[in-house]
C-alpha cells in the first residue's frame, strides 16, 4: 500500500490553491469537476493535496493536520513569515531530536513542519 493524497474541503478554491502554491511551492497537477464540486490536485515532490471546493462554511476538524518534513526549518520559518503567516504554535524541540512548528491554513487546517536536524531552535 502507498500513500496517494490528502483531501481538504475549502471555501475558496482559488485562494487555497494560491496559498499552497505561493507559500509551499505546490503546483497544480490536475483539475476536475465531480458533480457540483470543483477539485484541484496540487503536488510538491511526492506530496499530493486534493482541494475540494465547497461554498459552504468549512469547519476544520481539530483532529486532522498535515505534517511535512523539511531539511532547513529555519529557512521555511523565515519564508513563511515573509509571506505574512505567523506560527500557530512552536517551534518546539522534542526529546526525540525533532523540531516542530505549526501553522494554520486558509480553511483552518493545521500544517506542521518537522525537522530532524537537532539544535535548530
Amino acid at each position: 500500500m502507498n500513500w496517494h493524497h490528502a483531501g481538504i474541503e475549502v471555501e475558496d478554491l482559488e485562494r487555497s490553491a494560491a496559498f499552497y502554491e505561493q507559500i509551499f511551492g505546490f503546483k497544480a497537477r490536475s483539475c476536475l469537476k465531480l458533480g457540483e464540486e470543483k477539485i484541484v490536485f496540487l503536488a510538491c515532490g511526492s506530496i499530493v493535496i486534493e482541494l475540494i471546493g465547497n461554498s459552504e462554511q468549512i469547519t476544520a476538524s481539530s483532529n486532522l493536520h498535515l505534517a511535512w518534513e523539511v531539511e532547513d526549518l529555519s529557512y521555511w520559518m523565515d519564508h513563511i513569515e515573509e509571506c505574512g503567516l505567523k506560527p500557530l504554535e512552536g517551534p518546539y524541540s522534542l526529546d526525540s531530536g525533532l523540531t516542530v512548528i505549526f501553522y494554520k491554513g486558509p480553511d483552518g487546517e493545521v500544517i506542521e513542519l518537522v525537522s530532524q536536524r537537532t539544535g535548530v531552535y
